[in-house]
């Protein structure tokens, strides 16, 4: 079987292997084909070796992926052979509240991840693929999509409301098309002329260039006549003043990403004169990504999809990733 895997940190280390099929199932277990993966900034962490937590070498990477159901173990009632099916990114999480312990159970770093054409895993560790997508799309959705949807079902975003998402990459872009789905205004920054007008596209009400306007947070401020009711905070430690600078008075500011770093200044006049509520969010439960899949079906959205790689094409679509060029998603079709 082949796979690709990482024998030490860094780009020039991914290598295609040759692995032993995985084993015989067990009563629960579901053995699929991966078709196709997608990437996030988590996986380039991992693979350079700034993760956030304690990784073991060999590994294959990749957290996101889809596929096809190939056999059942003999207790199983989730799926059937032939079933299309992504991965759940927090394989222990089914509902409710997270649990400390189940945070470490991740595909593509600690566990191992998609890059292979095999898996065994456990039936609660994969969900229904949208009845219309290909394996690329649905690879985009276990993680960028779902982090999307969690932010804005916890901020009760709303019709009429206002959502400022920062940048244009795949969580930015599938919380403007849920954000446009329930009847919000939408306001996307960039530092890109060319990416605001695609945003615009795809229904975003105003554009901001935030190198053009460094103090882009006061400008949503009163562009809004009071601030956004939800900011998408994906920046991290150099945009989240300003991210608070931006939200409305007893809005929510949901951080879902750390690109500029992970430590930050908090402006803490905003945030207690505006009784700002802060809310991490590290994708969702299965429960939340069973609803998002009916949602994403109901209102008939699209990913956004920058370019495909092939398999072996994993270290380019790193690098491309890391450039910053993308618009959406970056995913890998299996059978190029």
């Amino acid at each position: 079987m082949r796979a690709i895997q990482l024998e030490q940190f860094g780009l020039h280390n991914l290598a295609e292997v040759d692995l032993a099929v995985p084993p015989r199932l067990g009563p629960h277990e579901v053995r699929v084909r991966f078709e196709a993966a997608s990437l996030n900034y988590r996986d380039l962490l991992a693979v350079s070796g700034n993760f956030y937590l304690p990784l073991s070498l060999p590994l294959i990477p990749i957290a996101d992926g889809a596929g096809s159901v190939l056999e059942t173990g003999a207790e199983v009632t989730r799926f059937k052979p032939g079933d299309r099916i992504t991965t759940l990114f927090k394989s222990l999480w089914k509902g409710g509240a997270a649990r400390p312990e189940w945070g470490e159970r991740q595909p593509g770093g600690p566990d191992p991840g998609v890059m292979r054409d095999e898996a065994v895993l456990d039936e609660y560790a994969l969900v229904r693929a949208p009845a219309a997508y290909s394996a690329v799309q649905a690879a985009t959705l276990p993680i960028a999509a779902l982090t999307a949807w969690h932010a804005l079902e916890q901020a009760r975003l709303t019709t009429g409301q206002t959502l400022l998402t920062l940048g244009t990459g795949g969580v930015s872009l599938f919380a403007l098309q849920f954000a446009k789905a329930r009847g919000a205004t939408v306001i996307v920054t960039s530092s890109s002329e060319d990416k605001l007008a695609r945003a615009k596209t795809l229904g975003a009400d105003v554009g901001i260039n935030y190198r053009r306007d460094t103090n882009w947070g006061r400008s949503v401020f009163e562009e809004t006549q009071g601030g956004a009711d939800v900011v998408l905070e994906m920046g991290g430690a150099d945009s989240l003043p300003q991210s608070m600078e931006a939200v409305r008075q007893h809005g929510t500011v949901a951080l879902a990403g750390f690109v500029t770093g992970f430590e930050a200044k908090l402006p803490l006049a905003h945030a207690l004169l505006k009784r700002v509520r802060l809310l991490g969010i590290s994708v969702a439960p299965l429960e939340q990504h069973e609803r998002m899949v009916k949602a994403l079906e109901a209102a008939r959205i699209e990913p956004v999809i920058d370019r495909v790689f092939g398999f072996r094409e994993l270290r380019a679509a790193f690098e491309y990733l890391q450039s910053g060029r993308h618009f959406g998603k970056i995913a890998i079709d299996f059978s190029r």
